[in-house]
């Protein structure tokens, strides 16, 4: 099973797709329908199912009542019909099923979660430069060498997009983005796992400490 089909529903997939450059199928289905989602580098280049196509499907995955779904890694699509976003479509549409009702509703908003990032008290400190603190401010953040990410590390030992932080009550969550030089724990290589505070992660060569705020 992927780490993709161990998320609780087809949406958190999808938003953790979105901070990836993962390629592959996100297959939405129930009963009476299913449909195929192509992702590759954080964009759905392709969307079909039945008689839909494009942005129709995409947005009919979302609607689809008690669906299930899997993730098929490096499935590429017969011809590529759509450029959309990932992450800039969760922010526009917004929507998320809740599991104990089977109902559609609204997530909170962007100034919401903005909010409750505030109670998000890791941060990491870089073992060669230790009055330097990486606070993790998102949920789910995107950690390498590429100016673009979430939390950005200046080292050659460093992949670009290298492993992804997802913040959980269980600790922090760890995937390593096939890095070139491997994600570590404590000296472990770590594919997919939980680091709590005093571990170290380490990113090929590259470690840094995750402590936690008292407060």
């Amino acid at each position: 099973m992927s780490f993709y089909q161990l998320l609780p529903s087809f949406q958190e997939a999808f938003s953790r797709l979105a901070q990836t450059r993962e390629k592959g199928c996100l297959l939405v289905f129930n009963a009476q329908e299913a449909i195929h989602l192509f992702v590759l580098d954080g964009v759905v280049v392709a969307a079909h199912g039945g008689k839909l196509d494009g942005d129709v499907a995409l947005d009919q995955a979302f609607k689809l009542q008690g669906a299930s779904y899997g993730w098929i890694p490096g499935a590429e699509p017969s011809r590529k019909t759509l450029e959309v976003d990932m992450q800039e479509y969760v922010h526009r549409s917004g929507i998320v099923t809740d599991s104990r009702f089977g109902k559609t509703i609204r997530m909170p908003s962007y100034q919401e979660r903005q909010e409750k990032k505030v109670d998000r008290n890791f941060f990491l400190i870089p073992e060669d430069a230790p009055t330097v603190k990486l606070r993790i401010k998102k949920s789910t953040n995107v950690m390498g060498r590429e100016a673009t990410c979430d939390i950005y590390i200046d080292s050659n030992q460093v992949s670009r997009r290298h492993c992804l932080l997802q913040v959980t009550d269980r600790g922090i969550l760890v995937k390593d983005l096939d890095s070139t030089n491997g994600t570590f724990v404590n000296g472990i290589p770590m594919t997919d796992g939980y680091i709590n505070s005093g571990d170290r992660l380490s990113l090929g060569t590259y470690s840094l400490m995750l402590h936690r705020d008292k407060a």
